[in-house]
């Protein structure tokens, strides 16, 4: 049986992270421990009590990516471990980490500078984002508005779900004229709008060290398996380049994979992951303590990736 471990992204923390029972796993305590130092914020206390500041990017993606890797940590203790892996956005940081692409203590510095960066981005720009439940939507949409401001494509999560990002007053516009859903974050993430950020991260990441990936490994930029001449592009690229989370559940599908696993507090994920997988597929929500997953379901051939949900 291959295992692919997944990780979630923003959209999770904002929902699920606030009073979550990861952070009391002997792993997950001593990452955000180690993040709390960096960011002299107490996010076990944080996670524990669901304190507010969680909503914060600077602070909810450290904390989310301490629970993830904790998660894995757990697991790895029980003797499971990935065949493959992949990660939402920030969740990719996790991904890298499991993969023995970056340590674990790197990965939640890396998540430190990149909340700070892109939360210091989106205070400076605005913006958010929107979910639209097709493509057409999203032609629409880009058509409609292109006298008005700024709108790029963010995300293909789905395939009825696309994301996009842009300015509020064109992102309100959107949503006033079709069926769309605001996406818990501050800013405009995965789009142009970032790019002083980009800039600067770019930097930041020249001071880690980066190793070939010991499993397979699937990129939210590409949707295809990371060689070991891809990584620093891959990461630096993060914050404009769109996420295609079909193509990566496609390319790890082909691997193929029986048992998917997301870790952390991945509720949010697991809906994008069965749009994709169907509901047959062995999917399940792993918090990394003792115990059964949250959600399992017996293994079955995956639906086609391009039928409807």
């Amino acid at each position: 049986m291959s295992t692919a471990f997944l990780f979630p992204g923003q959209g999770s923390w904002a929902q699920e992270i606030r009073g979550s029972e990861l952070a009391q796993s002997g792993a997950a305590r001593e990452l955000l421990g180690l993040a709390s130092v960096g960011l002299g914020i107490d996010l076990v206390e944080a996670v524990a009590k669901g304190a507010p500041a969680l909503s914060r990017t600077e602070v909810g993606q450290p904390a989310l990516l301490a629970l993830c890797i904790g998660a894995a940590r757990e697991l790895a203790a029980r003797g499971i471990v990935p065949d493959a892996a992949a990660g939402h956005s920030v969740g990719e940081l996790a991904a890298f980490a499991v993969a023995g692409c970056l340590s674990a203590e790197d990965a939640v510095a890396a998540s430190i500078e990149r909340g700070r960066l892109m939360g210091a981005a989106a205070r400076r720009c605005g913006g958010g984002m929107l979910a639209l439940r097709s493509e057409q939507a999203v032609e629409e949409a880009r058509a409609w508005v292109a006298k008005l401001g700024h709108l790029e494509l963010a995300a293909h999560n789905a395939p009825r779900e696309w994301v996009v990002s842009g300015t509020r007053p064109v992102l309100q516009a959107v949503a006033a004229r079709m069926p769309s859903t605001w996406l818990p974050v501050e800013g405009p993430w995965h789009s142009s709008s970032m790019l002083d950020a980009e800039t600067a991260w770019r930097q930041w990441l020249e001071r880690i060290e980066l190793r070939p990936p010991r499993i397979l490994l699937v990129a939210n930029a590409t949707g295809e398996a990371v060689g070991a001449e891809d990584l620093r592009e891959l990461l630096a690229g993060q914050l404009t380049r769109p996420i295609r989370w079909v193509r990566t559940l496609e390319t790890l599908a082909r691997a193929p994979i029986s048992d998917w696993r997301i870790l952390g507090p991945g509720r949010t994920l697991r809906n994008l992951c069965r749009a994709n997988l169907g509901a047959g597929a062995a999917l399940s929500i792993e918090d990394g303590l003792p115990g059964a997953a949250l959600e399992a379901r017996p293994a079955a051939r995956p639906r086609a990736l391009g039928d409807a949900a």
